[in-house]
């Protein structure tokens, strides 16, 4: 969650920003994350959507090697693409091979939604740390049981958020923030349309429950996360939330509408989520209201308004090549055994909160 910065935390997070932004520039062929020398090496276990492209890049940036990938089942499409991309590395022969590598230090997953949650307690158990894509959890039972593994082995299970921890945008509403150009943050509010095929043919799975859970434990995580980042989270809980199927007869457990709602101790929060039938969304939008003032976010646009209790209203534009800091802090904590990148009270609370969303929507 976020917290006023110091002035001496502050120039720090401009320190880390402005190391970042070198580390970011693209050499031809290769980045100057993976020409340095790795920092530690990383496997991956699972490719079955396309965020694994940008998480595996992220921890490049922070000095990682990827050294080992095990994929029984890859998406045809965005896991196969990864294979082609990645032909070097090496390819395990079965999951327990990666598993068992003592020169593995973390392990990255963009399996199938309904296998991340066990795979990341297998790998805490295999000494690891864990970085799934979102949604990390299906049920509570298994949140249960990571929480309880992740307790008795000190290992680190993040998941990876990526509407706020990889868009560069998210930097820049940051610096702002800590600047005081709202004042303090007490409601947010988020608007997540999704296409259904801008990222290729959907796997089987997607349409089911069983596979994939439902719209508010899939990208109403990104809503959940960000609820607790920018506004707080002692006290978080959700208060109502509804999921639905509008345009998808012919596939009858898939849910393309949701909302939900929550509040906590500092302020309160709401989201509507949705997948489009076409491949074009109207972007990700994020507003956030505070004591000094309101800010709007155009994701895509990387636009940014802050208009203040006067109605005087400011446009900032995000550098698309502004570097995000989560590679490199993640990085930071499995060296370091610290929660630079995110608490791991609050990887598992955005996750619950995802969760017990659906759940509610359900009922």
């Amino acid at each position: 969650m976020r917290r006023p910065l110091s002035r001496v935390n502050r120039r720090r997070f401009l320190q880390r920003s402005a190391v970042a932004l070198t580390a970011c520039s693209i050499l031809p062929g290769r980045s100057r994350a993976q020409e340095r020398k790795a920092r530690l090496k990383f496997g991956v276990l699972g490719i079955n959507h396309e965020h694994i492209f940008r998480m595996v890049e992220a921890v490049r940036e922070g000095g990682g090697e990827l050294a080992m990938i095990f994929a029984d089942k890859p998406d045809p499409n965005h896991g196969a693409k990864f294979l082609r991309e990645n032909p070097d590395v090496r390819r395990a022969r079965e999951e327990r091979e990666l598993l068992e590598a003592t020169d593995i230090a973390l392990v990255i997953s963009a399996a199938r939604p309904a296998e991340r949650a066990q795979t990341g307690i297998r790998v805490m158990r295999a000494g690891k740390d864990f970085l799934a894509d979102k949604g990390g959890f299906l049920n509570l039972e298994d949140l249960t049981e990571a929480r309880r593994v992740q307790a008795e082995t000190k290992r680190i299970f993040s998941i990876s958020y990526n509407e706020r921890l990889l868009l560069p945008v998210s930097v820049k509403i940051d610096e702002l923030l800590q600047a005081g150009a709202i004042g303090k943050v007490t409601h947010m509010k988020g608007l997540g349309p999704h296409g259904l095929y801008g990222h290729g043919p959907r796997e089987d799975w997607f349409w089911t429950r069983a596979g994939r859970g439902g719209i508010l434990m899939d990208i109403g995580a990104h809503q959940a996360d960000q609820f607790l980042y920018y506004v707080g989270a002692e006290g978080a809980e959700v208060v109502a939330a509804t999921a639905t199927n509008l345009e998808n007869p012919d596939h009858p457990e898939f849910e393309d509408h949701g909302t939900v709602s929550w509040r906590g101790k500092a302020g309160t929060g709401e989201a509507v989520l949705s997948f489009y039938t076409g491949k074009q969304t109207t972007g990700f939008v994020l507003e956030l209201t505070g004591t000094e003032g309101r800010m709007e976010i155009q994701k895509h646009a990387r636009r940014i308004t802050v208009t203040n209790r006067r109605g005087q209203k400011k446009e900032y534009r995000a550098d698309a090549k502004l570097p995000c800091p989560f590679g490199p802090q993640l990085v930071d904590d499995i060296l370091n055994r610290t929660e630079t990148a995110m608490s791991q009270a609050h990887a598992f609370l955005a996750s619950e909160l995802a969760v017990r969303a659906q759940l509610m929507a359900r009922k």
